[in-house]
């Protein structure tokens, strides 16, 4: 293609101007010819950038991009050219239609007006990810039929847009959308109720939904990599729950402690979809989840999900225990963990050296220095043999209690735990500083302690114990079996230099907060407030349990007034009248401590930035309870009781199934857009119906998709969606 600059005379005005006009050339039996391909509008372009922009315009024409567009100039030419061969050929398009599909008749136009606006755009894009999973194949093999499956996928798509209770569910499907033409819905028989008793069903075949839809979205997203990954989170309750069995007390995810909770355990796989959920009690110990979630692994493997390979758990403090590491070996699976006892003290010698690490960098740009060690089984006398580079060496186990990792419970038998300032947040930061992602509610825990007894708080600071910390797995990579010799495991020794600022940023917040309190107290009993030696001992023993590592640095003196202890007036005379705080001699061998970590694995075939790749893949199932609760109204529960709260979250899972498959669809290609971004940009697209008046009196009813505008198309483009519905064109009345 080339450009042609053609003379042209205005014949009314005698103006003479250029026109340009976009050429083509090609070979027919008559000879060599040329045709326009379209015309451009006036030309403020050197000569010389003429073939490129004849070059950009062609290829754009043909559904790609040309390198000349990297010229701001030329893409801007480009793209006024597209976009007004685009607006004529619709005019042609529509002149088309009318010549062969005309429907005249003559109208009042000041009749016009339009009734029944309801959402397209976001129900275009669930209904067609709906169909695309076979949703309804699947859910009829469940036994759902008729009326039932049109109520399901309305159920469903609704709480994919919509999100929220079971009620606002039925009132944006009546009220707000098209679902109900989508669906085939009769609205005139269609009540509240019915939305309780499908969540019910849909529940109830949990079973055989729930293994159909991953198979589906297999066959819908093809991969050769299989990695699992598992998690357990609990949502709270709104109202008194006297009724339901499923909620308990427990340590809030959203440090909502005042309301009872229930759990959503969801299995993963690499990219975000789901494949497998259970809904236990708001107190279930996560542990505890470890044999149920094999048991299902096995289940939904039926001998060919895996293959030959051998799955990998990948397990964070919160669920690797000694106990589940043995369960892992005796089942002959493969493993990546940071176990649940910290072990980085282990190898203090190798953290103050730094020899032989290798650095790799994370998504933020954060170096992540990493050492690979093959270690033998830890022996009874608390040592601790490694192996690098043919060399064995011996390292003294530390016994005693790390700084960092100081938790205590409370008086009382219950599950509440608490924990210092660095489990939890730091390990979030390793799997989070792998994909960018921020964690938006990550909070000092030790200011959400809960106060204990005055007689464990000594014994509290001390020791370790282990705490319900938020734990994840994964399983089933396509990597060989390990070869690790049964006499040895591997070990991967992780420094961060982001986790290093994250922990001395929550260390420095901690010891203020801290000191700020201690003072408070000192003032109390200056002014004579507080005097009493048992009122005191409790305020510090408080003070002490909300931030235990904290804590363990000072030294707290208290000064007695000089009658203290004697008997005056028949009463033992008893008055503290100040307090001291002396900051301990700190440890330098614990700094080189901070920011560090012990990755353990049975994958000794693997390098250990392979390794550390493999951990941090647990960002995938964090990012699926973001979305559930944050864009498909997981939180909070209405119901009261058990089964009601069951099918609500499931509802809200196989929405996830739909989530999934629309962001991945997305990230393939290359958008990085979330669905929460999509319905926003589609809520202009709307269906609604057009009322008009013939000069005979009439009244037609015109029920119509609105034009889709360019964002759009875009997005339907992206995701390769279509509308259904057609134009409907009846009789209201006659006037």
């Amino acid at each position: 293609m080339f450009i042609r600059e053609t003379p042209t005379v205005n014949k009314k005005t005698g103006v003479s101007y250029s026109k340009y006009q976009l050429v083509e050339s090609y070979r027919c039996e008559k000879g060599p010819r040329q045709r326009i391909v379209m015309t451009l509008t006036e030309l403020d372009l050197d000569k010389s950038l003429w073939p490129a922009l004849a070059n950009a315009i062609a290829q754009r024409l043909s559904g790609v991009t040309s390198l000349f567009e990297s010229d701001p100039i030329i893409a801007r030419y480009v793209d006024l050219a597209i976009t007004k061969y685009a607006i004529r050929s619709e005019v042609a398009a529509a002149k088309e239609t009318r010549t062969t599909e005309a429907d005249l008749e003559m109208v009042d136009l000041s009749s016009a007006k339009t009734i029944n606006s309801r959402s397209i755009g976001p129900e275009l894009i669930g209904n067609s990810f709906y169909e695309a999973l076979s949703f309804d194949k699947i859910l009829e093999s469940a036994g759902l039929s008729g009326e039932s499956l049109g109520i399901a996928k309305a159920t469903i798509i609704a709480r994919l847009i919509h999100p929220g209770s079971d009620r606002k569910t039925y009132s944006y499907i009546n009220s707000n959308s098209s679902l109900p033409e989508i669906c085939g819905i009769d609205l005139s028989k269609f009540h509240k109720d019915k939305v309780y008793a499908i969540a019910d069903k849909l529940y109830d075949a949990k079973g055989v939904i729930e293994p159909a839809l991953y198979r589906a979205s297999s066959d819908l997203f093809r991969t050769n990599t299989r990695l699992f990954l598992f998690d357990l989170t609990n949502t709270y309750f709104e109202g008194s729950t006297k009724g339901n069995s499923l909620a308990k007390h427990g340590h809030s995810k959203e440090k909502r402690f005042d309301c009872t909770l229930v759990s959503l355990a969801l299995l993963v796989d690499h990219r975000g979809l789901p494949i497998y959920s259970e809904i236990h009690e708001g107190n279930t110990s996560e542990p505890r989840t470890l044999i149920s979630v094999l048991d299902a692994l096995e289940s939904l493997s039926d001998g060919s999900l895996f293959g030959d390979v051998v799955p990998t758990i990948v397990m964070d403090r919160g669920i690797a225990t000694k106990a589940n590491l043995e369960l892992l070996i005796k089942r002959n699976l493969n493993y990546v963990v940071i176990e649940r006892a910290n072990k980085k003290s282990l190898y203090r010698s190798h953290f103050m050296e730094m020899e032989g690490f290798t650095e790799i960098y994370d998504a933020q740009g954060s170096p992540v220095l990493v050492k690979k060690l093959q270690v033998e089984p830890q022996k009874p006398q608390g040592q601790v043999k490694t192996q690098v580079q043919g060399q064995v060496q011996t390292l003294e186990e530390d016994t005693g209690t790390d700084d960092n990792n100081s938790y205590t419970t409370s008086g009382n038998t219950s599950n509440s735990i608490i924990k210092s300032d660095s489990s939890t947040d730091t390990d979030d930061y390793i799997r989070n500083g792998a994909t960018g992602n921020n964690i938006s509610d990550s909070t000092d825990t030790d200011t959400n302690a809960t106060s204990i007894s005055s007689s464990s708080i000594s014994s509290s600071i001390s020791s370790s114990i282990s705490s319900s910390i938020s734990s994840s797995i994964s399983s089933s990579i396509s990597i060989s079996s390990s070869s690790t010799n049964n006499n040895t495991t591997t070990v991967v020794l992780c420094r961060s230099l982001g986790r290093s600022k994250k922990e001395s940023a929550i260390s420095s917040q901690a010891n203020e907060r801290f000191l700020v309190d201690i003072t408070s107290l000192s003032t109390s009993i200056t002014k004579g407030s507080i005097s009493k030696t048992t009122v005191v001992s409790e305020r510090i023993g408080r003070i002490k349990a909300k931030y235990p590592s904290i804590a363990s640095k000072y030294e707290i003196s208290l000064e007695y007034h000089q009658d203290h202890g004697k008997i005056i007036k028949k009463r033992r005379f008893d008055k503290v009248i100040n307090l001291t705080i002396t900051e301990k001699p700190t440890k330098a061998k614990d700094d080189n401590l901070q920011g560090a970590y012990v990755i353990d694995t049975s994958h000794s075939e693997l390098d250990a930035g392979e390794i550390w790749n493999i951990y941090t893949t647990l960002t995938k199932v964090e990012d699926a309870f973001r979305s559930l609760k944050s864009d498909l109204g997981l939180r909070p529960v209405y119901h009261q009781l058990a089964s009601r709260t069951a099918a609500h979250l499931f509802i809200s899972v196989l929405a996830y199934h739909l989530l999934s498959a629309i962001e991945l669809t997305l990230r393939q290609n290359n958008d990085k857009r979330r669905w929460s971004t999509i319905k926003e940009q589609l809520n202009s697209h709307r269906r609604a119906t057009i009322v008009l008046t013939s000069d005979k009196g009439v009244v037609y009813h015109i029920r119509t998709s609105g034009v889709s505008e360019p964002v759009h198309k875009e997005i339907y483009r992206l995701l390769g969606v279509s509308d259904p519905l057609k134009r409907i064109k009846t009789i209201a009345t006659h006037l």
